[in-house]
């Protein structure tokens, strides 16, 4: 819950950075800036073994994904309101749900499957495609949504064997190197808003990442997904009180539609 209230944070920034500051430049401050945080929850000592993992490929593959996240969200909110990118994140839980059982041999229920169906209602509902509403930056918050959910999938394997400040430092590691080549292609001048945007950003993505590896190493991945639901009172608040977004009845009902589908898997898991 903690990780992802600082994603509502992180990403009201990055809509208030959208409007003078390219993607790449949003997207690279919150790995550049998140440094600090790898080093502060690193005893000294471990600092030479860091990137020590048992599975170095798949540390890769999941510090891939929050970047691709990103750069799709950012894009996202470029468009369309926080409140609403945040609702259509929340496929992710669901996604996680249909994929546990491939990808980690978690077993799933026809209660998982039916939560999924509904779920996949309230996502239609929120974009509403074919109606004038609909945009096709719509598809960007659910492509982060899809990279979200390999995201936790793979938190999940790692967690069982590395350390979450190892965890952490590959998910840095990985954006950093992902990102900085591409500063050359946009790079715009920062005022001294932009860049105290930036460490923020950087800093709530640092701590945020390490919450999600601690979670993660302690916790199924289908157990702790439904919590990513708590993310819409803060980015609806701050959608708000930043921007004066007010979402409407669909958007709303949409969300309650999902919020209710990741709750009964929860709330149905608990019970088995």
């Amino acid at each position: 819950m903690a990780a992802v209230g600082l994603f509502a944070v992180m990403d009201a920034m990055s809509k208030l950075l959208a409007e003078t500051q390219s993607i790449v430049q949003i997207v690279w401050a919150r790995y550049a800036f998140a440094v600090p945080v790898v080093l502060v929850t690193t005893p000294r000592a471990a600092w030479p073994s860091l990137l020590r993992v048992s599975s170095p490929l798949l540390q890769a593959v999941r510090g891939l994904m929050p970047a691709l996240a990103s750069f799709a969200v950012v894009a996202g909110l470029a468009f369309l309101p926080l409140a609403e990118v945040t609702a259509l994140t929340f496929a992710s839980p669901l996604l996680v749900v249909a994929l546990s059982a491939p990808l980690l041999g978690e077993r799933t229920t026809p209660h998982d499957w039916l939560g999924v169906v509904l779920g996949f209602i309230g996502i239609l509902i929120i974009v509403r495609p074919g109606s004038a509403t609909f945009a096709w930056a719509a598809l960007l918050p659910l492509g982060c949504a899809a990279c979200f959910a390999l995201f936790q999938l793979t938190s999940r394997l790692v967690g069982r064997s590395d350390q979450p400040s190892a965890t952490l430092a590959w998910a840095i590691l990985v954006g950093l190197v992902v990102t900085t080549p591409l500063l050359a292609l946009d790079w715009r001048k920062l005022s001294l808003g932009a860049t105290a945007l930036m460490v923020g950003s950087g800093l709530c993505f640092g701590v945020s990442q390490y919450c999600l590896a601690r979670a993660f190493g302690l916790a199924p991945a289908a157990l702790l997904s439904p919590f990513t639901y708590t993310q819409i009172v803060p980015a609806a608040l701050l959608g708000l009180v930043l921007f004066g977004a007010v979402p409407d009845v669909w958007v709303a009902v949409g969300t309650l539609i999902v919020v209710g589908a990741g709750l009964y898997v929860l709330r149905r898991r608990g019970r088995s």
